[in-house]
């Protein structure tokens, strides 16, 4: 499969996610929520401008493909060979609090996988990329470099980083069975991902089912580095374009050392 017109689908996605990511900076000044979804969480002025900006700018740049966005859903055909997913603020309610926990979100998948990546953090200004089979980049200022995850392989000594709100019950029993350093849980699967890439995490669990624009464009930066996400029964993520858009398990990112033992360590827990 070649990736000749990968260079030109990230730059498009790198241009269209740091675009989105100033509006969102922008509007932090004075975070607006505009009203709530029917699982209850909050929209805000951020997340749909940051919509607009990309979902209009892809469709334009790439009127064939489909696209796929947490606050739009679904334009084009289902079937397309390429579907971006787009997730405009991952971490609306540390952004509406106005803490660090939020970036901006663009994925492609190609016939069903994850083939390309953007994430930007707005706060820190940093950006991570990846395309399938060339590996992931991480850009902070001036400097860009390759990602790589740790080598490291002893349990207690490798930082794991959780899900915010996790049970109270299954998380004190995680942290029994993990006993790596603990890093204070945070908002946003690409934030908790970057982590994990950067070599400050080598375990990243999360309680509740996720959305695939929560997961499309870290997936690939993070194996694109070298490490694993899957489900906690072990099954690797899926991205049917006929369900509901959602993973229906938990899941566990790692560095891939440990992935399967951990997995059998959380097996019995419920949350």
């Amino acid at each position: 499969m070649s990736n000749a017109d990968a260079p030109s689908f990230l730059k498009t996605a790198t241009e269209l996610a740091l675009k989105a990511s100033e509006a969102v900076l922008d509007l932090l000044k004075n975070p607006t929520i505009t009203g709530r979804k029917s699982d209850r969480s909050i929209v805000t002025e951020a997340d749909l401008k940051s919509d607009e900006v990309i979902r209009s700018g892809l469709k334009a740049a790439f009127p064939d493909h489909a696209v796929l966005t947490e606050e739009t859903g679904l334009q084009g055909k289902a079937d397309s060979e390429f579907v971006w997913i787009v997730d405009p603020l991952d971490g609306t309610k540390a952004y509406a609090k106005g803490i660090p926990g939020f970036c901006v979100m663009v994925g492609l998948l190609r016939r069903g996988e994850p083939y390309l990546g953007v994430v930007v953090d707005p706060l820190e200004e940093r950006l991570y990329q990846a395309i399938q089979g060339e590996g992931a980049w991480h850009t902070q200022g001036r400097e860009r470099r390759s990602l790589r995850v740790s080598s490291r392989n002893d349990l207690a000594r490798m930082p794991v980083v959780f899900s915010t709100d996790f049970p109270e019950k299954p998380l004190e029993q995680m942290r029994q069975r993990l006993p790596g350093p603990p890093l204070p849980p945070i908002n946003s699967v690409g934030i908790k991902v970057g982590l994990l890439v950067r070599q400050e995490a080598d375990l990243y669990v999360n309680h509740h089912a996720t959305s695939f624009w929560d997961t499309c464009a870290p997936e690939i930066i993070l194996t694109e580095a070298g490490g694993r996400i899957t489900d906690l029964k072990g099954a690797p993520l899926s991205y049917p374009m006929t369900s509901s858009y959602r993973h229906t398990e938990p899941t566990l990112a790692s560095n891939g050392t440990r992935h399967e033992e951990v997995l059998k360590l959380l097996a019995d827990l419920s949350f």
